[in-house]
């Protein structure tokens, strides 16, 4: 039996998973429930309402609870800017950000309705949009002597040379789109 428990200065934390409905987005949003009890907020957003709807009727029960999803398509910019809109509208603070948007494919560029590679949307530049938008709310959590933290998931530390005459990778390759993106999110985070 697991009795690991989630320890904080705070109760009832605001957690906020991007890319939740699947892979380590789902095993986040489930820890976060085990090892809080299920006193905590958290906010499941991404494509599939019905894996959404069955995570959250399997996660603890408890008088303090709430979850939801956010229905959201993270490979299109505009609808980033909706979510964190709303969010800021209406939460007082997100403790924890986890963001592991992604697509496995071996097909080659593919352009959203915003002419950005579908990958590098999901993989860099949605993460980046989530994180500068809601950096002020993670600030007022940390100001308040709150926990305030970031998780991107994507291959940190694997990335690869930079082109920097094709940072939109027009001159698309797989393997380079993939090593791109990787370093884009290490070096998003580090700066």
């Amino acid at each position: 039996m697991n009795t690991a428990h989630f320890t904080s200065s705070q109760s009832h934390p605001v957690a906020f998973f991007v890319g939740g409905t699947a892979g380590v987005g789902e095993a986040a949003a489930r820890a976060m429930a085990r090892y809080t009890w299920g006193d905590s907020h958290i906010t499941i957003c991404g494509r599939n309402r019905e894996a959404a709807e069955s995570i959250i009727a399997s996660l603890p029960e408890h008088p303090q609870l709430h979850y939801e999803f956010v229905a959201s398509d993270a490979s299109l910019m505009r609808n980033v800017k909706t979510v964190t809109s709303d969010l800021l509208s209406r939460l007082p603070k997100p403790n924890y950000l986890v963001l592991s948007p992604g697509i496995l494919t071996a097909g080659g560029r593919t352009e959203t309705e915003e002419s950005i590679d579908q990958k590098l949307a999901l993989h860099c530049y949605a993460r980046l949009k989530f994180i500068h938008d809601l950096l002020p709310l993670l600030r007022k959590a940390k100001r308040a002597g709150e926990d305030a933290k970031v998780l991107t998931v994507l291959g940190a530390g694997r990335g690869a040379k930079i082109d920097l005459d094709d940072l939109g990778l027009k001159n698309y390759i797989l393997a380079k789109a993939a090593g791109a993106a990787q370093t884009y999110n290490d070096l998003m985070i580090e700066v």
